[in-house]
């Protein structure tokens, strides 16, 4: 498959202040800033009139703490593995390979290393060698999905010093959702998927951001809206068709950019 080369500018992200959440990139990486988001969708903006207004109004991400911030950063890494497990699983070794280290050579890796081992948490780093080895080896997929496993553990154990913290674990879904719509719209050019890597990483985030809303769903002080959110993000099956197929499906930008400006809106609902 012919790919357009993945841009090499380092992505990054600066230290985050409480009123203000904003993560440093290049072009490709997602802008988790709390900017409002401008939908030229009709539906998108139906629905955000129908529950109140504009999402700028709501207030949401606009105070989303370092907390948020934290956990939107290991998503994002997390995000990268799991993108690169399914580019192996497609064949595409070479691809995922170079996924998997992305964070490690573009700094963004030992930024959150720090982080995570401030917060009294283990230092994931030799988990993701570790998965990065079992690809470079051609390993079977389910070595592969072993090693994936002990990553979302070292993460998941990263990011349980912030299980209280129930709004900034929704506003870092938001951020997901954000890095997501960034992610998908910078992949397609003229109608076709031109960055792969940027494409699986987008539904990665939606994976994970899934997820997150399903842990989520367990605690009273956010379960109906992370059911809200949950039913939102259903709409994203239609901007990545089969995620599985060689050829990635080309869908509307918008679509992912409406999901997260209703997620981001229902967000302000937990408190």
């Amino acid at each position: 498959m012919t790919k357009t080369p993945r841009p090499t500018q380092p992505r990054r992200w600066t230290t985050l202040a409480v009123a203000s959440v904003t993560l440093a990139a290049a072009p490709a990486f997602a802008d988790l800033r709390s900017a409002p988001i401008t939908l030229t969708n009709p539906d998108a903006r139906m629905w955000l009139a129908e529950q109140g207004g504009e999402v700028g109004e709501a207030g949401t991400t606009a105070n989303a703490s370092t907390d948020a911030a934290y956990l939107a950063k290991i998503g994002v890494v997390e995000g990268h593995m799991l993108a690169a497990r399914d580019l192996y699983a497609l064949g595409q070794k070479v691809d995922a390979v170079a996924l998997s280290t992305r964070p490690q050579e573009e700094g963004t890796l030992a930024d959150l290393v720090r982080e995570i081992t401030d917060h009294g948490a283990a230092d994931p780093s030799a988990t993701i060698a570790a998965f990065t080895a079992a690809m470079a080896k051609d390993a079977s997929l389910a070595e592969v999905d072993a090693a994936l496993s002990s990553v979302a553990q070292a993460f998941a154990a990263a990011a349980a010093v912030e299980a209280d913290e129930v709004r900034a674990r929704f506003d870092a879904v938001v951020m997901l959702l954000k890095a997501a719509a960034d992610e998908y719209s910078a992949s397609i050019e003229n109608g076709a998927v031109a960055d792969v890597m940027g494409w699986h990483e987008s539904h990665s985030f939606v994976t994970l951001a899934r997820q997150r809303l399903t842990d989520l769903a367990a605690l009273p002080l956010s379960a109906a809206a992370s059911a809200k959110a949950s039913t939102a993000l259903t709409e994203a099956d239609a901007a990545f068709g089969d995620p599985t197929s060689t050829t990635p499906f080309a869908g509307d930008p918008q679509i992912l950019l409406g999901i997260a400006a209703k997620v981001e809106l229902i967000a302000s609902s937990v408190r």
